[in-house]
């Protein structure tokens, strides 16, 4: 029975399904594992404890919630989270809520409860304050409370477990102290709507969706100032107003004479009536100047057109029209020679009634006028028209316009009406425009406005920005409908006629099915999941989409859930519809198409009947996508396509998990999560930060859930442990682990003094490997089966103390690493090959299992189990 080492160098297929660990012929099984607890894999490989949760405050009245990203410039650390709790938003920046200006403290009394004096401190019942700077009843300083019996200068306190705080106990109040109330805004959105929001951001701007919503935008003016307001999809810049004007024209002279004009009324069939009334004219004749008579009578009925006549020496039509007033030109006055019908034919219309003829100059001339922003160059919507009265094609007749400023505006464009619509005549950086006959561009006309989501039924499911563009869609009223404001100008969703190639761009995916549209994002073109396919929309060879240059192409058949799509570098990561699968989704050049891969079905174990509900993905350092379960689980993922690395972990506390978020902060993106514990009988939702992985020495590791830190004079209390209390917890006390402490009024009490102490809840990490194969050894085939025994295990590890190792759980051995140290030192973290004397048994799998129960790191870069197998 010879001895053989074997070796897993990388863990990077993560936890495998139970149903793939017969699978030793698949190349992830080699680096795979059968259990991959609270760690997490390495891209390059290796496999580490995560670190802890940092306590970062209690939710808004401890309710669900959510969380958002709000990133407007990482370098300056302008990041934030967002909770979103029941009709309400708060604001968390450097993992700190933003706090309002402080008011000052001037009493607080002796007395259950204790009541706080601060002068028109502004705070209602409910509101949640922090206390700090009180010296006297110091053990107020530092904490959340609610404020209950509101004066206008006056209150007290309840702590954040309902409990009302008593001071009688406490140190008499000396001096100082301020009160600062959580900043918080309402929102629109109530509890049951948080997780089918969808958001999009472009610097100060947050733009929301939600079916139930008119879309809204979210707008920071400082830490502490943040605004929800609506949108009315309309340029920024007013149109301008009071336009008006002075048509300039010359009146020619010469021969004139007078005549008489009559109606007739014509019906289809061709019968006249008698001809009307007559009106007399003195009309200019023989040089032209623009003018010209204008006619108007009564409408009758049965009639088809109308015709007009000139009753004297050159009687005879004039003209015929189907309106009811026209106006003749200086040339139109030699009739055709017909006689105006003195009577009826039989079945003609009733006699019309001439009402007016009379001489006027030139023809109506309508103009408008829009204003361009200087800061953005966005053009306003037109101006209310005006018309002038002219016949420019005589020459040195002009009409000049004139309008009032529109602040913000550094032009204007000035359009006229032609042949039913206006086009553009001219541009001008003053108030004032002079038109000589400028031909109209009818192939550049002003916008007009234009609201898709007005009204319930049409407001959005999504939203996100392609190309420069504002996106939504999915309306309940047209769920497959897309509609994309103007190029550079989000919220502007008009269009001029005929369409310019920056207007706003609307279309429907046709399908065979109802699609619900449910996400949009961009990815080499227009990427659009819906419930049961995904699409990609482009301008086809121009490559840019316009509002006449639209192409839709089918990529897939998957399906996708209301969860959003995130980006992994160049690669979408998407949720199906149903499955609770997960897979990427990227360009592939060879087949001109979208595709991807099933990311889970190494795991299928961790997602059969589940649905994610949360996730986020955290690029630096490790390049993982935290996951959360509609179950209240955690499961991560190490994605790095390129090098075709994609593991998944588990991960608990003691609680559940409902809600990520990442953001970045210094040089890593920070983890973020809403945890619901049971805490003192009670529910409680924290939002707790994972701790940074960054560090050289024990002491400073952090590897305790909902915890905190003090550092500062040796001390064996330590405090601010409310959120706590009554839990049993363990602390790391300069590097030296410390168990089975209860938190007690808010604080536990150390055996030793200590300056640098991390406190909080424990948890335990665990890997354990598949069953061992060797392939094909000769004298044996395969040792699948067999019994094994690992009787020496040698772990190449990083940073690493106080692992335990076995072959089972109740026959685990702890490496014992302490050697060189100080007699005051704490043990220093290894970083080397450790070898581990086993209590060894025979088992059919001969699996390893690799535990870590303190607050301490664990990084395990390789396993190599020294291996006896029966023949």
């Amino acid at each position: 029975m010879a001895l053989m080492r074997t070796m897993q160098p990388a863990f990077t297929a993560g936890e495998l399904s139970p149903a793939l660990w017969a699978r030793v012929d698949l190349s992830k099984y080699q680096s795979g594992l059968k259990t991959a607890k609270n760690i997490f894999v390495h891209p390059h490989g290796g496999a580490s404890n995560r670190c802890g949760f940092e306590f970062i405050g209690r939710t808004r009245g401890s309710g669900f919630a959510i969380l958002m990203p709000f990133v407007f410039d990482a370098e300056s650390d302008q990041t934030y989270n967002l909770e979103f709790t029941h009709m309400k938003m708060r604001v968390y920046r450097a993992g700190s809520p933003i706090l309002e200006a402080a008011k000052a403290v001037t009493a607080i009394s002796k007395a259950a409860p204790g009541v706080v004096t601060s002068a028109g401190h502004g705070y209602a019942n409910g509101d949640e304050v922090f206390l700090a700077g009180i010296v006297g009843p110091v053990t107020l300083n530092n904490r959340n409370f609610i404020v209950r019996n509101a004066t206008t200068n006056t209150f007290t306190l309840e702590d954040l477990h309902g409990a009302s705080i008593a001071t009688e106990s406490l140190p008499d109040y000396v001096s100082g102290g301020t009160a600062r109330r959580l900043y918080e805004v309402a929102s629109p959105y109530s509890e049951s709507e948080l997780r089918r929001i969808v958001f999009a951001q472009e610097n100060d701007v947050m733009y929301l969706t939600h079916q139930a919503h008119p879309p809204m935008k979210l707008s920071r003016f400082g830490d502490a100032n943040w605004l929800f307001s609506a949108l009315d999809f309309q340029p920024d810049i007013a149109p301008p107003s009071g336009l008006g004007g002075t048509a300039y024209y010359k009146y020619r002279s010469g021969n004139s004479l007078t005549f008489t004009l009559k109606v007739t009324a014509v019906s289809a069939s061709g019968a006249e009536s008698a001809a009307s009334n007559g009106v007399g004219v003195l009309w200019p004749f023989e040089n032209e100047d623009g003018r010209r008579i204008h006619m108007s009578w009564t409408a009758v009925s049965d009639a088809s057109f109308y015709r007009v006549y000139r009753t004297d020496e050159n009687n005879g039509v004039l003209v015929e029209t189907p309106n009811l007033e026209v106006d003749l030109g200086q040339t139109q006055y030699i009739g055709s020679g017909a006689i105006p019908p003195s009577s009826s034919q039989p079945g003609a219309p009733p006699i019309p009634t001439l009402t007016a003829a009379f001489v006027i100059f030139g023809a109506p001339l309508s103009y408008k006028v829009a204003a361009i922003s200087e800061e953005t160059g966005e053009e306003s919507l037109p101006s209310a028209p005006f018309t002038l009265r002219n016949d420019m094609s005589f020459k040195g007749n002009k009409n000049v316009l004139f309008w009032s400023a529109t602040p913000g505006a550094s032009s204007y464009i000035v359009y006229r009406l032609d042949n039913g619509r206006y086009g553009y005549i001219g541009r001008t950086d003053t108030t004032t425009f002079t038109d000589e006959n400028i031909t109209a561009d009818l192939a550049s006309g002003p916008q007009e406005g234009n609201n898709p989501f007005s009204g319930a039924g049409n407001y959005p499911a999504c939203v996100n920005f392609y190309e420069q563009r504002l996106a939504m869609g999915g309306t309940e009223n047209v769920p497959a409908g897309v509609w994309l404001g103007q190029s550079a100008n989000y919220e502007n969703f008009g269009s001029a006629t005929p369409v310019k190639p920056s207007d706003a761009i609307t279309f429907r995916i046709r399908s065979k099915e109802k699609n619900q549209i449910r996400a949009i994002s961009e990815s080499r073109g227009l990427a659009v999941f819906t419930t049961a396919t995904e699409f990609s929309v482009s301008g086809g060879a121009e490559d840019f989409l316009t509002p006449t240059n639209i192409v839709v192409k089918r990529q897939s058949n998957r399906g996708s859930s209301w969860v959003q799509p995130i980006a992994v570098g160049d690669v979408m990561l998407f949720n199906t519809a149903r499955g609770g699968v997960i897979r990427d989704y990227s360009y592939e050049f060879a087949n001109d198409n979208f595709t991807g891969k099933d990311l889970t079905i190494m795991a299928r174990h961790m997602f059969a009947g589940r649905k994610v509900v949360s996730w986020a993905y955290s690029q630096a350092p490790f390049s993982i996508v935290w996951v959360i379960l509609d179950n209240g689980q955690c499961v991560s993922l190490t994605y790095m396509r390129e090098h075709d690395v994609w593991a998944w972990t588990r991960h608990e506390t003691q609680g559940v998990f409902e809600a990520v978020n990442v953001i970045p902060e210094g040089d890593e993106d920070a983890v973020y999560f809403v945890i619901r514990r049971t805490v003192d009988g009670e529910e409680q939702r924290y939002i707790e930060r994972m701790h940074s992985r960054l560090f050289e020495k024990s002491e400073d590791a952090f590897f305790v859930d909902s915890g905190l830190s003090y550092i500062g004079a040796s001390t064996k209390t330590v405090r601010g442990l409310d959120h706590l209390e009554g839990k049993m917890v363990v602390a790391l006390a300069d590097g030296n682990v410390i168990r089975d402490l209860v938190v007690t009024g808010g604080a536990v009490d150390l055996p030793i003094s200590a300056g640098k102490v991390h406190v909080g809840l424990s948890y335990v990490a665990e890997l354990k490997t598949l069953d061992i194969d060797l392939g094909s050894v000769q004298g044996l085939g395969s040792v699948q089966g067999r019994n094994k025994a690992v009787a020496t295990l040698t772990m190449r590890v990083e940073q690493t103390r106080g692992i335990w190792a076995g072959p089972t759980d109740d026959k685990l051995v702890e490496f014992k690493q302490r050697e060189f140290e100080n007699w005051n030192e704490a043990t220093r973290l290894a970083t080397d090959d450790v070898e581990i004397t086993l209590n060894a048994d025979w088992t059919k799998g001969g699996t390893i299992i690799v535990k870590q129960f303190d607050p301490l790191p664990m990084t395990i870069l390789a396993i190599l189990p020294d291996l006896k197998v029966a023949a």
